[in-house]
């Protein structure tokens, strides 16, 4: 008698199994171009196999669009942050990677791995 064992097909990846990005565009860094790098952001989001799950255009009135791009991320869960370039985090990558997350750009391509364990509560109060 021959034993048989069944093995169990890989299950197909679905969203849940994608890390979670947000894409973040500001209006004073983007201006007339900001429609189309919102676009180019999730577009981007989506070829690297993440979950795109929101793009951030913090309101003008915001005093740190890029803390209020935190907490949204924060709230959320996010892995991974995506912008059109740098200039969108004030050519800072670590302003994102110091506070736990992943940071992707569409131009020029490029990815910054966080550097730091996101702390509880980061962002928390900046929406």
């Amino acid at each position: 008698m021959t034993a048989t064992r069944a093995i169990a097909s890989p299950s197909p990846n679905t969203l849940g199994d994608k890390p979670k990005a947000i894409g973040f565009v500001r209006n004073d860094v983007s201006g007339p171009h900001a429609p189309r790098h919102a676009l180019d952001v999730q577009r981007h989001a989506n070829t690297l196999g993440y979950q795109h799950v929101y793009t951030v255009r913090p309101p003008a009135e915001v005093d740190d669009p890029i803390g209020y791009a935190l907490g949204i991320a924060a709230g959320l869960e996010i892995q991974v942050i995506v912008v059109f370039d740098l200039g969108h985090v004030d050519c800072q990558p670590a302003l994102i990677c110091d506070a736990g997350f992943d940071l992707e750009t569409v131009c020029p391509q490029s990815t910054w791995v966080h550097s730091a364990h996101r702390a509880p509560g980061i962002g928390t109060g900046s929406v």
